[in-house]
């Protein structure tokens, strides 16, 4: 694991707006959707700076790079008014991608004995950011991610890469595994669970990123949380498509773009089950009665330039969690009139005042989400 400083901006001021992009059509380039599923990783370059190119429209006069495992190419190609690039974008092909590094830091919002880690491609000391994780690397437990989504035309097909562990020490791999997690609880609660099949949840989705160099770097335990299958393939699920939906431009209206929108997501407390002899509640950890928590609540914080902010908050289990605990956490609003969630879809899924959740659950992350 790396452990260095990184001068990076802060993301709360990380708002590049496409908006000027989409009144003309004729004034983007878009890089074919064959070219998002290669090993390629492309970069933008602006004041004498590269960054990560995350999305794959490009503006009139642009130029974007190839970023390859022996480091930046020197060819440039630039977005032309023929909505094409010159050189032709797909004569050239990275035959082994560029890895993606972790750099560990100190952020105030991150509350110790946590750390952040920020996931991306480090070049000549120019750390480019895909997502940064806050995450406890004792407990092994997840707190909270930050990552952008921009306006897309295309997105490559999910990949399906190993799980890495980034030098965090623990028995990852087998934790999550089914056979594990039944023997875990057996011994746990005195009896078997047949409903706890435990995904390894993304906090920072795959689908977060067109790219599908990006998406693997997804892949990372310090970016999963033991996600009950039925509710990350459910109501969780509906809300991530949802995000994208919304920055698609599918809710544009003539004053506003959604074009660039910040997310957090996040996890809290820890889910408990019943003993089957006692009735007495038990914390579920899936390693060691004490490490890889099963969070007990899921909540993804979506925010636009505008001011425009909503939150989401689904329980993890697959009953309807009790009123008065709800209420605890989650002063309910109506959600966004595009976010359809299917009562019969599993994983209870509310939508909450913003401010009051901040401010309630996770006041360090006042200004930041």
């Amino acid at each position: 694991m790396k452990s260095q400083a990184v001068k990076m901006h802060d993301l709360k001021f990380l708002w590049v707006g496409l908006s000027f992009l989409l009144g003309n059509v004729s004034a983007i380039c878009i890089i074919h959707k064959s070219l998002l599923s290669t090993k390629n990783i492309y970069l933008s370059h602006n004041n004498g700076k590269y960054d990560i190119q995350h999305s794959d429209m490009v503006a009139n006069g642009q130029t974007i790079y190839l970023l390859c495992n022996g480091g930046i190419q020197r060819t440039g190609f630039q977005c032309q008014s023929n909505n094409d690039f010159n050189p032709p974008l797909n004569t050239a092909i990275c035959s082994v991608p560029f890895v993606p590094s972790v750099v560990q830091l100190r952020k105030p919002d991150c509350l110790n004995p946590s750390r952040m880690y920020m996931v991306g491609f480090n070049v000549n000391g120019n750390f480019m950011e895909l997502y940064r994780n806050c995450f406890n690397g004792n407990s092994l437990a997840f707190q909270h991610s930050i990552y952008m989504v921009y306006r897309h035309e295309n997105t490559a097909p999910r990949p399906t890469p190993p799980w890495t562990s980034d030098g965090l020490s623990g028995g990852f791999d087998n934790a999550y595994e089914g056979r594990a997690t039944q023997a875990c609880l057996l011994t746990n609660l005195g009896a078997t669970q047949p409903q706890c099949k435990f995904d390894r949840g993304h906090m920072t989705p795959a689908s977060a990123f067109m790219f599908t160099e990006h998406k693997k770097a997804t892949f990372k335990y310090l970016n999963a949380i033991p996600q009950y299958r039925g509710i990350n393939r459910g109501n969780w699920k509906t809300v991530e498509t949802w995000v994208n939906n919304v920055v698609k431009g599918l809710y544009d209206s003539t004053t506003r773009t959604y074009d660039v929108l910040k997310v957090c997501t996040g996890a809290m407390g820890v889910h408990r089950l019943r003993h089957t002899n006692n009735n007495n509640m038990i914390s579920i950890f899936l390693l060691d009665n004490n490490k890889i928590p099963v969070p007990e609540w899921m909540y993804k914080i979506v925010s636009h330039l505008s001011g425009d902010k909503w939150v989401m908050l689904t329980y993890n289990d697959v009953i309807v969690p009790a009123q008065q605990d709800l209420k605890q956490i989650c002063r309910q609003i109506n959600c966004h009139p595009g976010l359809h969630l299917n009562g019969r879809s599993v994983g209870h899924t509310v939508c909450c005042d913003p401010f009051h959740f901040i401010s309630r659950n996770v006041p360090h992350l006042t200004g930041v989400c």
